[in-house]
């Protein structure tokens, strides 16, 4: 009887002849590039990210992209060559849809992911997977932060009212 291989030794040794192949065509050429593998994926499941033809010893800060999500890999530290290679668990709660991964340094250098919704992965909440990863939530347009301010502004002109009425009453009752 055959046994077979883990899951992660077969993406491995896929990620290692496509990285090599990659820096074959790409040797010399100093053309950036991020790869991910598999590229169409489950929500749950690892990929393996590498990058290519980066700065070396270049710090590069890791994030997924997609809809209002953004979910933070971390940070990564190319080799001599300019490469880097991490594994990485896609969030159970992702909602199906394609992704960007981003190596965010000098420039940004993406690579696309298709995520299929784990079953039941809505209800799961952020961060379980991987207390490293976070969610952060989209950032706000102009006219939402004005309303934010309004509010803010609002309860601040109610709440010195408040207070000084209360001052008014207590000086009244006093004397």
């Amino acid at each position: 009887m055959r046994k077979s291989m883990p899951f992660a030794t077969v993406l491995a040794l896929t990620l290692a002849l496509a990285a090599a192949t990659a820096v074959t065509a790409h040797e010399g050429s100093g053309e950036e590039q991020v790869v991910v593998e598999p590229a169409d994926v489950t929500a749950g499941d690892s990929v393996v990210v590498a990058g290519s033809g980066l700065e070396p010893d270049d710090e590069r800060v890791l994030v997924l992209a997609g809809g209002d999500l953004v979910v933070d890999f971390g940070t990564v530290t190319t080799d001599a060559e300019g490469m880097f290679q991490l594994e990485a668990t896609i969030p159970s709660h992702l909602p199906s849809g394609t992704y960007e991964l981003r190596a965010i340094g000098d420039e940004t250098v993406t690579a696309e992911l298709a995520v299929t919704a784990a079953a039941g992965g809505a209800e799961a909440s952020p961060g379980v997977d991987d207390p490293n990863q976070a969610v952060v939530a989209r950032e706000r347009t102009p006219l939402e932060l004005g309303l934010i301010l309004a509010l803010v502004a609002l309860a601040a002109v109610a709440g010195g009212l408040l207070v000084w009425r209360a001052v008014r009453f207590r000086g009244a009752a006093g004397a």
